[in-house]
């Protein structure tokens, strides 16, 4: 073998490296590989503006050579709204400074489209290797299409598409700001489908869900362009039209809302109808008020509660009477949870008697607030605030509990009779129901079998599988459970059987139309009869409700009830006289302290 020179082995002498002449050009053809392998692109303007040099990456960004771009002005690739923002972000920076924060921009490819790209820039006119300024861009194109879907997407309600709230405190802030310059009236529509609940339950979530679609596209179709229709939650839909010129336009505009949603809804060969209660508030821009857009809203949903206090498929607009309602509200509300701690609560009693014989077998509890500036407050005047606030449910434990405790009283005063309270749609959605009547009646030492729970219809048909375990557990405890103005509502006879319930109660409009100008009327007798029947035939117990004269007292007889209550038999009366022993004769009224 061969002896190695000093060349091969490969520890040569300073004079066997290459010069710089022979190492420049592969190190400028590393440099070129490494920059055409960039997704980033690298350009430098000088002083004037004018490109000196572009990666090569540039010709995948933008579809452009390196070669075609130099010396021309590179503001021709920026998209004239962002220039301003980028050359202000550079202004006034110093040379041989650090990089600049990223800034957003748009560049124009070859086929005349936009992308956009996150630069950073860095002043290197210092450098007379560089000698300008150096943007360094990546495109985000696809990161800004994704941001921006899943701002939309935000803004969008899931199941109808349409704005949700959010969006639509946006636009009315929009709308409410352009009124104030054209002087022009802006409407507010809240509108909330009547006992949706119920298509729920009939149908199942994927229908109601398919007619929730339904109505927001029959509220699109009748609005304008610039209006907005959204989903605000479960039910509710709000529409704002502006650029009125007469308020009287949104009473025209709810009337075609209310028509339009209450035309025959068909999904997979299933027809059902629902109605709507509208609120509507309306903001004038010449009026120089300065209404904020949660404000008007609210109005609008006052307004609409005012319209379902009036019934089904009704329109309400707001008003100066709404105005004291809405503050009055707002006091009563602020001042429940004061009334429950000091005692301003009180409970009277209304017996119910076996008609036939007219032996008080049981009495129902009624709420009653001894407000102490408003005065006597009856349920209608308060419940609705606490239901809708959740105070119901501290305030209906105590109630419960109350009420018990007055039973055990009255029968160890020698009274046999059952005590019935109601129980609302909140109370009822409570996960520990079945605890807290189980812990009443131990601290009040009453027997299950004493205590008798209403439940409203609507109560009835919101109640989940939830709410049906609680009440099986309760009726575990030997508490009987029945359903409140029956007949009155939607109640399906089979969600009856399977509560297993155990009375129902018929309501006084009922028990009213049983005579008619002081003679029978035979068609709300055969209605009353035909309730009784289903009732009986369930093996419920039926207590007639609103009894007021002899004769109704003798047609429920007849007709088969076997329980009733009313002002001729009793009015509802503080404890304690309002029951009296099974082997009293029918007085109104007995002091139980005589026992």
């Amino acid at each position: 073998m061969g002896q190695l020179t000093r060349g091969d082995s490969g520890h040569g002498t300073e004079n066997d490296a290459p010069d710089s002449t022979d190492r420049a050009p592969a190190s400028l053809a590393r440099d070129h590989a490494l920059l055409s392998s960039l997704r980033d692109i690298v350009l430098v303007r000088d002083a004037d503006g004018l490109l000196t040099y572009c990666s090569p990456s540039v010709f995948g960004a933008l579809g452009r050579l390196p070669c075609e771009l130099r010396g021309t002005r590179e503001r021709e690739l920026i998209h004239p709204s962002d220039i301003d923002a980028r050359d202000d972000l550079v202004a006034g920076t110093r040379p041989g400074g650090p990089p600049l924060p990223p800034i957003e921009l748009r560049m124009l490819d070859n086929n005349g489209d936009w992308h956009w790209f996150e630069s950073i820039e860095i002043n290197r006119l210092d450098d007379p290797d560089v000698n300008g300024i150096i943007s360094n861009a990546r495109d985000v194109t696809a990161r800004k299409a994704e941001t921006q879907d899943l701002l939309e997407r935000s803004l969008r309600d899931p199941v109808t598409g349409i704005p949700n709230r959010l969006a639509l405190m946006e636009r009315l802030e929009i709308a409410l700001s352009r009124a104030a310059r054209s002087r022009d009236i802006v409407a507010v529509l809240f509108c909330d489908l009547d006992d949706f609940k119920l298509v729920n339950d009939v149908f199942g979530h994927e229908y109601a869900d398919g007619v929730l679609s339904e109505v927001a596209r029959r509220l699109e179709r009748l609005q304008r362009k610039s209006d907005t229709v959204a989903r605000i939650g479960g039910d509710e839909f709000v529409v704002v039209c502006d650029g009125l010129h007469d308020a009287d336009e949104s009473n025209a505009i709810a009337s075609r809302m209310s028509d339009a949603i209450e035309e025959p809804i068909t999904i997979e060969g299933r027809q059902c109808i629902v109605t709507a209660s509208i609120g509507i508030a309306t903001i004038d821009g010449r009026s120089g008020v300065d209404t904020d857009p949660a404000t008007l809203l609210r109005n609008a949903d006052a307004a609409m509660y005012r319209a379902k206090r009036q019934g089904r498929a009704h329109w309400h607009r707001f008003d100066d009477a709404l105005v004291e309602e809405a503050t009055r509200r707002f006091e009563l509300e602020s001042e429940l949870g004061p009334a429950l701690e000091h005692g301003e609560f009180v409970l009277h009693y209304q017996p119910i008697h076996e008609l036939a014989c007219h032996t008080i077998v049981g009495v129902e509890a009624f709420l009653r607030w001894e407000h102490p500036t408003r005065g006597f407050l009856r349920p209608s005047e308060f419940l609705e605030i606490a239901e809708q606030t959740g105070m119901i449910v501290p305030i209906g434990a105590w109630a419960m509990k109350a009420a018990c405790s007055q039973a055990r009283l009255w029968r160890d005063a020698g009274w046999p009779g059952w005590m019935s309270v109601n129980l609302s749609p909140r109370e009822l959605a409570e996960p520990r129901l079945a605890q807290t009547v189980s812990t009443v009646l131990e601290e009040t030492r009453v027997e299950g079998d004493r205590l008798w729970i209403e439940l409203s219809e609507s109560a009835l048909l919101r109640a989940g599988a939830s709410a049906t375990n609680e009440l099986a557990a309760i009726q575990d405890l030997g508490v009987h459970i029945g359903v409140d103005a029956f007949g009155t509502g939607h109640t399906p006879l089979p969600r009856l059987q399977q509560l297993h319930a155990d009375f129902v109660k018929i309501d006084g409009e009922f028990v009213a139309n049983l005579t008619r100008d002081g003679a029978v009327h035979p068609p709300g007798c055969d209605v009353v009869a035909a309730l009784v029947q289903v009732g009986t035939t369930l093996g419920l117990s039926v207590i007639a409700e609103g009894i007021e004269s002899e004769m109704e007292r003798a047609l429920l007889v007849e007709c088969g009830c076997e329980y009733g209550q009313g002002e001729l038999l009793a009015q509802p009366l503080a404890a304690p006289v309002a029951a009296s022993p099974p082997d009293a004769s029918p007085p109104r009224s007995i002091d139980l302290r005589r026992l």
